[in-house]
């Protein structure tokens, strides 16, 4: 009897509060949601609804206020901080809207930084695999000043990938491009999810990019509404 895949993302009842001054304010009240392996989910929401300060809660940079957060059967907020920095090291890929490089170093250094902490055979090969998978091949050793926005956030997502995550975060990863180069990267972004079998959770504003999720999870006021 098959059993059915374990997601390797389960949120609960997720609530974050930030003070302000004398004021408890509530960005997230009670959201939860899932991810499985292969499986893409869209956090579409107005401005201030909540959908970046809950990709910040799912890839463990805040810990929730309430409710629970469990990667791969695994709570990560259980663990010390020296614990949780090499969880989300070995288990988690960021993108973000700026791509956030090293301009002193080249494409294929700034690929391999996420390996630095804690090495691992290969990566190298692995970086130059994925970097080739994104259109770089004849750029690896460009540095960031030398290569365009478009290519800059390529290497951003090679790079999320290099330690070959189970789940892969990403917050606007095209929003700061023109519409030509965003819907390459996103043909990029969701052909190497697919192939890499990651769970993807972006949070965006473009309805288009959203579109191509499996699902969408709208948020208002920090709570789950309707689509």
């Amino acid at each position: 009897m098959n059993r059915p895949p374990k997601p390797v993302l389960v949120a609960a009842a997720v609530c974050k509060d930030f003070a302000r001054g004398d004021q408890t304010v509530a960005v997230l009240r009670g959201v939860s949601l899932c991810a499985e392996a292969g499986q893409s989910l869209a956090l579409i929401g107005p401005s201030g609804s909540g959908k970046s300060t809950l990709l910040h809660l799912l890839g463990t940079l805040e810990p929730p206020t309430s409710g629970q957060i469990a990667i791969n059967g695994r709570d990560p907020l259980a663990l010390a901080e020296p614990q949780l920095a090499r969880f989300r090291n070995q288990h988690l890929g960021f993108v973000f809207q700026n791509h956030h490089l090293l301009p002193q170093y080249s494409a294929l250094e700034n690929a391999l930084i996420p390996t630095l902490a804690f090495p691992q055979a290969d990566r190298r090969e692995r970086a130059c695999a994925l970097l080739t998978a994104v259109g770089l091949a004849e750029r690896l050793h460009h540095r960031p000043a030398e290569l365009s926005g478009g290519e800059c956030q390529r290497v951003a997502v090679a790079r999320a990938l290099i330690n070959q995550p189970g789940l892969l975060l990403c917050d606007e990863p095209t929003g700061s491009l023109d519409r030509q180069t965003a819907a390459t990267v996103a043909d990029l972004l969701f052909a190497l999810h697919r192939a890499e079998q990651t769970a993807l959770v972006i949070a965006t504003h473009d309805l288009e990019l959203a579109a191509r999720c499996d699902r969408r999870l709208p948020l208002r006021e920090g709570t789950c509404v309707a689509a």
